[in-house]
């Protein structure tokens, strides 16, 4: 692939993962406005929210710095995320190992979600923050060991390369399922968005964030939605027109039938949290570690080359 046609895809993968996100959250709002019928919000409502919060200055609970950093924290390490995914045919940020960065960098946005959360002595944010903490010790060894399925399949730790490489094994067919569901709990949504929900602990560590430091944790967040959604994405679209798309135009039909996937599971997902009811914590970590049982099976057939 030419130097201008990787420059190029790679632009483009940085705009779609910053701007289109907060359009991708527009929608979900619309559509579960719609399924409870109600009127809702604009679709680029979420835009003018970001550009609102951006524009003001926060007020400052407390002067210790880790409170101040998180935001910032979170932001870097959803994009980061983000990056080391395939975007058609290029990878803007690859490199052999990738796929332990990839959950290293995941990770570390529910980390400054938890950083954020600890740095104040409210009950609303420590309440937010341990839930977090146990959401994410819950699903992320269900994540890992999803895509380790896929990387024991295809004998490769590029996390960009898999989707190209995958092969059909019973081994694989289950690791979809675990990826599929470590995706919709990790990315928070209804209804295992304990560590915000809203009308219980009032938004959690969002509670005391206000100004351009809530937007940049909000916009975050919604970052590190797309590049959850956006690697299932990938890995259900890819395997699927890889056969039949080479070169320039098959890479921007790839990338295209990933948009497309996208916006789909975005769908389905908004019309699943408008039908469903918050979770408790503990139902919730009861339900990982069942989960989490059924994933080490898979990792074993994955093993023995099921």
């Amino acid at each position: 692939m030419m130097n201008y046609e990787r420059i190029t895809l790679s632009l483009i993968a940085v705009c779609l993962i910053l701007l289109l996100p907060p359009l991708l959250d527009g929608i979900a709002r619309k559509i579960k406005a719609k399924v409870q019928l109600r009127q809702g919000p604009p679709i680029f409502q979420t835009y003018y929210d970001l550009l609102t919060f951006l524009s003001m200055e926060p007020v400052y609970p407390t002067e210790r710095l880790s409170f101040r950093l998180a935001p910032y924290i979170a932001f870097a390490s959803a994009v980061s995320a983000a990056l080391v995914l395939p975007y058609g045919r290029v990878i803007p940020v690859s490199f052999t190992g990738d796929i332990f960065v990839f959950l290293y960098v995941l990770a570390m946005v529910s980390i400054a979600y938890m950083i954020g959360g600890f740095s104040l002595n409210n009950t609303y944010t420590n309440t937010g923050a341990n839930r977090e903490m146990m959401i994410m010790l819950s699903i992320e060894p269900v994540l890992g060991i999803a895509i380790g399925t896929f990387a024991l399949n295809t004998h490769t730790l590029r996390i960009g390369a898999i989707p190209f490489t995958v092969t059909s094994t019973i081994s694989v067919f289950l690791a979809y399922a675990l990826l599929a569901y470590s995706v919709y709990v990790e990315g928070g949504f209804i209804p295992f968005d304990v560590a915000e929900a809203e009308q219980e602990i009032l938004e959690g560590t969002f509670c005391e964030y206000s100004g351009y430091l809530l937007g940049i944790f909000k916009w975050a967040l919604m970052i590190k939605r797309f590049a959850l959604l956006w690697l299932l994405s990938s890995f259900v679209s890819i395997p699927l027109i890889r056969n039949v798309a080479n070169g320039t135009l098959g890479s921007a039909l790839i990338l295209i039938t990933q948009v497309i996937v996208l916006f789909l599971l975005y769908t389905g997902i908004a019309t699943i949290e408008s039908m469903n009811a918050r979770l408790r914590i503990d139902h919730i970590i009861r339900r990982n570690a069942g989960v989490f049982l059924c994933s080490l099976a898979v990792l074993a057939l994955a093993a023995l080359g099921w």
